[in-house]
């Protein structure tokens, strides 16, 4: 069952719909939150920003595998991204995906830009680098089992104004509306030839 808030903020647009809504959502941030899970069970978070996401719906990043995150996504594949869109009044979203290594240098060479290079100390043995050969850079791949997307479809004096009422009234704001979409889903799409290209 759900809670108050999500029931009355559920919404089932189509799944293109939500893709598209959930893509250019995306091209409005500028990072987000990756969270990983240590052997002891604690999560940790960074702020990361996306290298790609895939026409089928893979969030790449690029990122140095010699770094603790690697270490812990060894350990538990399970991970967290998160952005809040909320200051801009164009919602949030958490996806919930499992992530792997992806070494394949052409992948990096085509995600690769020249400011990628200062997270990466130029250890001055003509291998490790920091350009895309160095082979401390790898491509760190989510891959999708469920989108949580609140679609923000009020201006903050809209929100405001809700919520007032709302408290008023004793019924429920909905200042936007929940979207949920889950890997499955997406697999399916592509499979049928359904998903745009971005």
């Amino acid at each position: 069952m759900s809670d108050q808030y999500s029931a009355a903020a559920s919404a089932s647009p189509s799944l293109t719909d939500k893709l598209v809504t959930l893509r250019a959502f995306f091209k409005a941030q500028k990072a987000v939150i990756l969270t990983t899970r240590d052997a002891d069970g604690s999560l940790h978070a960074r702020v990361m920003a996306i290298a790609e996401i895939t026409p089928d719906w893979k969030f790449r990043f690029i990122y140095d595998k010699e770094s603790h995150k690697d270490v812990e996504v060894q350990n538990d594949a399970h991970v967290n991204i998160a952005v809040d869109g909320t200051q801009n009044n164009t919602g949030w979203a958490s996806i919930a995906g499992k992530a792997s290594r992806i070494e394949d240098h052409a992948v990096v060479e085509k995600l690769w830009n020249p400011t990628i290079k200062a997270w990466f100390a130029d250890k001055g043995d003509g291998v490790h680098d920091g350009t895309p050969s160095d082979p401390r850079v790898v491509v760190f791949e989510v891959k999708v089992d469920e989108i949580r997307h609140f679609h923000q479809e009020k201006t903050t004096l809209g929100t405001v104004v809700d919520v007032i009422s709302s408290t008023i009234s004793g019924s429920t704001a909905t200042p936007g509306s929940i979207r949920t979409i889950t890997g499955q889903e997406i697999a399916s799409a592509w499979s049928r030839n359904e998903l745009k290209e971005p």
